[in-house]
């Protein structure tokens, strides 16, 4: 009963697909400064394309128009809204918990950008408080980036973030993804560790040019359970090669790697060491492209000091992602993604994770949402495994 429940959630939701009206334009925040659409720089609202990654990476002004740029005081108020409403629908086993069913509002983001002087843009995001309701999803009210970069102060070559923002070593944005599903590679983490799909407050300097070549360096706060007084002293790296033309979202092929430093507390539920513990990751990602074809694919290995799991030994584990993506229309997208997890020893539940699922966008910041996604956390002893059906049909938009 309840997966005819969901297959017929699912089926509703295809008829709405198919009787929705054709694509025209519409345009918030960047696209409304220049007068263009939002297709300028969105493929798929919200992954950026190719030129959408060139703007972000020349500080929020247009590649070789950069004497034309309007700071914000000589353009059209830069502000918008985000946010998505819909079914979600959460089928669970006896080890996973109870089932979930509700049509809810998911959030509201807040969002402004756009460019103070010559060469100095910036990026806010807000997160308004909202309280918990039935039909409404709860949301705690935060400063979820804050960002201003200031760009071309060496060519192409030196270009400076500061403020709160998403880091360079998250090569596939979680904050632009076309799933609703997370990485989970990106959330996995230590007990109160900060895993790597937060955004994080620092400094981060980063550079491109004309052969392909790209880099970012930084140095970001880490775990909520440090300190206070604890100097922030999380450090990446990152490097990535484009081949042909484009940035490796629509065209080329992006080639990348990625070294990450950290250092955390244990949390205080672990008890026993209080001081100081390391944590590393490394990591090897790809972004190819073939005619309407995108294949992103991210592995991650980790290690992290004993004391962090509150376990005898170092903590050792990996994973990553295999996400496939078609865009036959310039107003609908389909994807598939497989996500791993091998969990350390002392964790013992390794995640694996299906999903599939497709975007059509009405207008180009108005996308209806459809995707179904199967989670496992595969136990040492089977009868122990814990899994989770997830359907979500919903509309996203942003004006």
């Amino acid at each position: 009963m309840r997966a005819r429940r969901l297959w017929t959630l699912l089926a509703l939701a295809g008829v709405l697909v198919a009787a929705w009206p054709g694509a025209v334009g519409a345009v918030p925040v960047f696209a409304r400064k220049y007068g263009f659409q939002c297709t300028m720089c969105h493929s798929n609202m919200p992954r950026l394309n190719d030129f959408g990654v060139r703007y972000r990476m020349n500080g929020y002004r247009l590649p070789s128009r950069e004497s034309e740029e309007k700071t914000v005081l000589q353009s059209p108020a830069p502000v918008a809204l985000r946010t998505s409403a819909g079914y979600t629908g959460v089928a669970r086993d006896a080890a996973a918990g109870e089932d979930e069913s509700d049509f809810r509002l998911n959030g509201l983001d807040l969002l402004s950008a756009g460019t103070l002087g010559p060469k100095i843009g910036y990026f806010l995001v807000y997160l308004p408080q909202i309280g918990e309701a039935r039909g409404v999803a709860p949301q705690d009210g935060a400063l979820e980036m804050a960002s201003v970069v200031f760009s071309g102060l060496v060519g192409s070559w030196l270009n400076v973030r500061a403020g709160r923002f998403e880091p360079a070593f998250v090569p596939f944005s979680v904050k632009r993804q076309l799933g609703a599903a997370p990485y989970e590679v990106y959330d996995y983490s230590f007990p109160a560790g900060p895993p790597l799909s937060e955004t994080r407050s620092g400094l981060e300097v980063a550079g491109y040019g004309r052969g392909g070549f790209q880099y970012a360096a930084g140095v970001v706060t880490g775990s909520e359970t440090n300190r206070t007084y604890d100097t922030p002293c999380d450090a990446y790296a990152r490097a990535a090669y484009v081949l042909g033309a484009g940035e490796g979202q629509t065209a080329g092929q992006r080639l990348g790697l990625v070294g990450y430093l950290g250092q955390a507390r244990p949390a205080e539920a672990l008890g026993g060491a209080t001081a100081m513990q390391s944590f590393y990751r490394a990591g090897v990602d790809a972004s190819l492209n073939v005619a309407h074809l995108n294949l992103a694919l991210q592995y991650l290995w980790s290690r992290d000091d004993a004391a962090l799991w509150g376990a005898a030994d170092a903590a050792e584990y990996s994973g990553g992602f295999a996400e496939l993506s078609v865009l036959p229309r310039v107003d609908l997208v389909g994807f598939a993604r497989f996500d791993l997890v091998q969990a350390p020893d002392v964790d013992g539940r390794d995640v694996t994770r299906w999903t599939a699922g497709g975007r059509y966008y009405a207008v180009d910041n108005v996308a209806l949402h459809l995707e179904y996604s199967y989670r496992k956390l595969a136990d040492a002893t089977p009868t122990d495994d814990a899994t989770e059906s997830f359907v979500t049909g919903r509309v996203d938009f942003a004006f």
